[in-house]
């Protein structure tokens, strides 16, 4: 197995351009790049925190993907302070850190650590993307994008609110009820979630966006252990990503999906519904 120093780990964020007082969205796969030499597997979530908190500082801010698909997928109850993140163990970790604010969505919650972290996750809207989501937040504070061990490819989870700010069509609202609790009380409303038509079987392929990125030079990596790290700035991933979208509804999937006239999302004329005019004309 691949092993490096913690100072390795360090000087790797530094090189690809993070500074005191960024806000990092990290995703990661820590054991695709080995071990850290001199500290305990279990450490090791740790010992990253530590890494990252010393570039940014503590007037800096880490947000994770804390996402619990189990409430969508089987009905589990989400409970904002206990429902563990699905989203690898350092997630988890940084969910479990002393002062991390968690926003309140039952299958895309994402978790701040640091001096934004409450401006960041604090009073979340319903919706996961969207208007005054934490992804809109941390675009308008010039966050970045960091994948350690992960293809930017399958990990770049905010092109979900580049989607959905272009309108993409295929994806709808989908009402989400169940069990969600928060500060001991049950959550009385329901939440949102931009989904996909799963009758369509929609599949990403993000390798177009990604040339597009590496052809800007937004895209930065560094090699370390069995495997390295990227970087992009928010600002940039969404350039390129709505330019992209623009020219294409379907520049982020494999191939277009195989709409049938008559159904929804291509559901025709809407006449035998609702009459000659509809209701709300008629006034």
């Amino acid at each position: 197995m691949q092993s490096f120093e913690f100072q390795e780990l360090v000087d790797a964020l530094r090189r690809l351009g993070l500074r005191r007082g960024d806000i990092l969205n990290v995703h990661s796969r820590l054991f695709t790049l080995g071990s850290i030499r001199r500290t305990p597997v279990q450490e090791i979530p740790a010992a990253y925190l530590n890494a990252f908190q010393e570039v940014i500082g503590s007037e800096g801010t880490i947000v994770v993907p804390t996402f619990t698909t189990t409430f969508g997928r089987f009905g589990t109850p989400f409970v904002l302070e206990e429902s563990p993140s699905e989203m690898g163990v350092f997630s988890e970790h940084v969910r479990k850190t002393p002062g991390a604010v968690r926003t309140l969505h039952p299958i895309q919650s994402l978790t701040a650590l640091g001096g934004q972290a409450e401006p960041l996750a604090a009073h979340h809207p319903r919706w996961n993307v969207g208007h005054d989501t934490i992804w809109d937040r941390m675009l308008q504070r010039g966050g970045t994008m960091v994948s350690i061990g992960i293809p930017v490819t399958r990990s770049i989870s905010f092109m979900h609110q580049v989607e959905h700010l272009a309108c993409v069509p295929y994806q709808y609202a989908k009402i989400l009820r169940g069990e969600v609790r928060a500060g001991g009380q049950r959550i009385p409303h329901d939440f949102y979630l931009a989904a996909r038509y799963l009758q369509y079987e929609i599949a990403y392929d993000l390798a177009r966006f990604e040339k597009d990125l590496r052809a800007t030079s937004a895209l930065r990596h560094e090699p370390l252990g069995g495997n390295g790290i990227w970087a992009v700035s928010l600002a940039q991933a969404f350039e390129v990503g709505i330019k992209g979208l623009l020219e294409d509804p379907y520049y982020l999937l494999e191939k277009p999906p195989a709409f049938v006239p008559g159904e929804m999302p291509c559901d025709g004329t809407t006449i035998e519904r609702e009459g000659a005019a509809p209701r709300y004309f008629l006034v």
